[in-house]
């Protein structure tokens, strides 16, 4: 812990890339390291019964590319016991950190008690984060919500997470119950924030670098979520709006991280992430439609050649 937070306190405030299912695979957190090196990438969110019963599966989501280091693996399950196993499978493919999902809001999973639900199960999430901490030399780490109904016992739960050995905190702004409506209460986080030592990352309800400074106060990182997606740019200072061809260049190389990865299913991957780049753009409407049809790699350069010789 002393070793990794000690490197990454000499870029603060710390930017990071948020955990999002199907989106940071490899070549994204790739992508996001190319445009800003310092930023710290968090991994998609993995089943922790699911690495520990397949080293297939394993082999295929772990591994990472030097330049994705340091990188967070997020794992999600209800068992300490899984939790442990899959920490030490984790650990041996030399990440810098484990971070533990205690905030998607999905019925079906939460009432199966993954998820959100173990903000009301704590003493699972503080056995959870006990036993990780002892199996594992690297950090624990935990990302939740406001709180399940409400927010009154963020603070108490967050106290027992520390008292667990959590190293850090992420907290997306609404509560299970709110799931994915209602508007930002700033003043909760700041106050979490001094009411434990480890550093706290608030997610949710920022747009880019410049947003976040105004809004950072007491707090430690800042984090973007869906805001970055076709905008890896958002994790720079001063609102970088990069160039058509800039623009351009970055999403040949996404889409050919993506073959190097993805293999046979590269050419959907490249459709969902490739037309996300030109959102706001009236005039690329019939470029987007020919992203979401490519078939090879050729269709994405030709597509991408067409839209260079347009603007």
């Amino acid at each position: 812990m002393s070793d990794f937070w000690k490197e990454q306190a000499a870029y603060w405030p710390i930017a990071a890339l948020a955990p999002m299912d199907w989106y940071t695979d490899s070549a994204y957190r790739q992508i996001v390291k190319k445009i800003n090196p310092k930023v710290v990438c968090f991994s998609e969110f993995y089943s922790a019964d699911w690495i520990v019963h397949s080293k297939f599966l394993a082999n295929s989501v772990l591994p990472h590319h030097e330049s994705e280091k340091p990188l967070i693996i997020q794992i999600f399950w209800k068992d300490p016991e899984m939790f442990k196993k899959a920490a030490i499978i984790i650990e041996s493919y030399w990440v810098a950190w484990i971070d533990v999902n205690m905030w998607c809001p999905a019925k079906k999973v939460v009432q199966s008690w993954h998820w959100s639900s173990l903000m009301i199960n704590v003493d699972t999430a503080f056995k959870i984060i006990e036993e990780m901490s002892k199996a594992v030399k690297i950090p624990v780490s935990v990302k939740t919500r406001l709180g399940y109904n409400d927010a009154d016992n963020l603070i108490e739960f967050a106290k027992w997470l520390e008292n667990a050995w959590a190293k850090l905190i992420t907290v997306h702004w609404r509560t299970y119950k709110q799931a994915f409506t209602w508007e930002a209460d700033w003043n909760m986080i700041y106050e979490l924030k001094k009411n434990i030592w480890i550093p706290v990352i608030w997610n949710w309800d920022v747009l880019n670098y410049d947003d976040w400074m105004k809004k950072l106060q007491n707090l430690d990182w800042f984090m973007i979520w869906r805001k970055s997606f076709g905008n890896p740019w958002s994790f720079l200072p001063w609102s970088k709006i990069p160039s058509m061809n800039e623009r351009l260049e970055i999403m040949e190389e996404h889409s050919r991280l993506l073959i190097e990865l993805k293999w046979r299913k590269w050419a959907l991957e490249s459709r969902k992430n490739l037309v996300q780049y030109l959102f706001g753009f009236p005039w690329v409407k019939e470029f987007r439609s020919q992203l979401v049809r490519v078939e090879t790699f050729e269709d994405v350069q030709k597509v991408l050649k067409d839209i260079r010789n347009n603007v």
